[in-house]
């Protein structure tokens, strides 16, 4: 028995791996994710939340509770963690308001494998920022008084280190 990477963890299926593996390696990737993602709120002002979607299903044993791999602040909801990694992975994100925490976006910007965008509250300012790499979709969102032109490099810096680390 040949020990792979899970399916959706490394590309196309090569193989099975055991259940009690497959829960050591998405536990692993879990954690990971964790606390790079909470690294990246608490050691800045800059960034309100992040969640991390999978670009492809994380394999468990068991019923997958949540499309979420890590987030840390407001959450997405599930409907609008499905919607919005449906939309990334289309390329049309920016062609309808998107929705994260409860808020209305707007895309402003469409980058190859990044959108950014402002937040639409008569109330408050901010943005959005949502960032694809090679397994995940990170959605990051920052609050007035932070800027674009500080969030935006930020979290592109935290997803170029995703990149690097093979995420």
């Amino acid at each position: 028995l040949s020990v792979q990477p899970p399916v959706g963890v490394g590309g196309a299926a090569r193989g099975t791996m055991p259940p009690a593996l497959q829960d050591a390696a998405t536990a692993n990737i879990v954690k990971t994710m964790e606390k790079l993602v909470s690294a990246l709120v608490t050691d800045s002002d800059l960034i309100q939340s992040v969640t991390v979607l999978p670009i492809a299903p994380v394999e468990q044993s068991g019923p997958r509770k949540s499309i979420v791999v890590a987030q840390k602040g407001p959450g997405l909801r599930a409907q609008e963690a499905s919607v919005m990694l449906e939309r990334v992975l289309a390329g049309t994100l920016h062609k309808d308001y998107t929705y994260a925490a409860g808020a209305q976006y707007m895309i402003t910007s469409v980058q190859e494998q990044s959108f950014y965008g402002r937040l639409l509250s008569m109330s408050t300012e901010g943005g959005i920022v949502v960032v694809k790499t090679h397994r995940f979709v990170v959605v990051s969102t920052y609050a007035a008084p932070v800027l674009p032109a500080e969030a935006v490099p930020h979290v592109e810096k935290f997803c170029d280190d995703l990149i690097r680390r093979g995420y």
